[in-house]
């Protein structure tokens, strides 16, 4: 039998798989070159934001919805604004995922 967890983490796999495969596939079978700046594009740029996203609301459900640990919402709290402002300052995805990920582990470490 299949676990509850084992299920939405296949559930998340499987969007975040299809997120990435149809944009493809639907450009591939139209068998036409997209304007700048048409939706297909747009399309595109969209998926990053929405897989670190998914990610995101995943990995910190358990932590803020079921066992609720103020310390933790705090350190989430704190790592979402450094990824805002990092992003608002020098734009990209990686680096601001970056910087948020390691804010959080540093104050889970220092105060956790």
């Amino acid at each position: 039998m299949i676990s509850r967890l084992n299920l939405i983490v296949l559930l998340c796999g499987l969007g975040t798989f299809l997120l990435r495969f149809l944009p493809l596939w639907q450009s591939r079978r139209k068998r036409r070159v997209a304007a700048p700046g048409g939706p297909l594009e747009r399309l595109f740029k969209g998926v990053g934001p929405a897989a670190i996203t998914a990610l995101l609301v995943v990995s910190l459900w358990p932590s803020l919805v079921v066992n609720f640990h103020p310390i933790s919402a705090l350190g989430t709290g704190l790592a979402l604004l450094f990824i805002f402002v990092i992003k608002r300052r020098w734009g990209g995805i990686a680096t601001p995922t970056l910087a948020g990920a390691i804010v959080y582990g540093l104050f889970i470490y220092c105060f956790g």
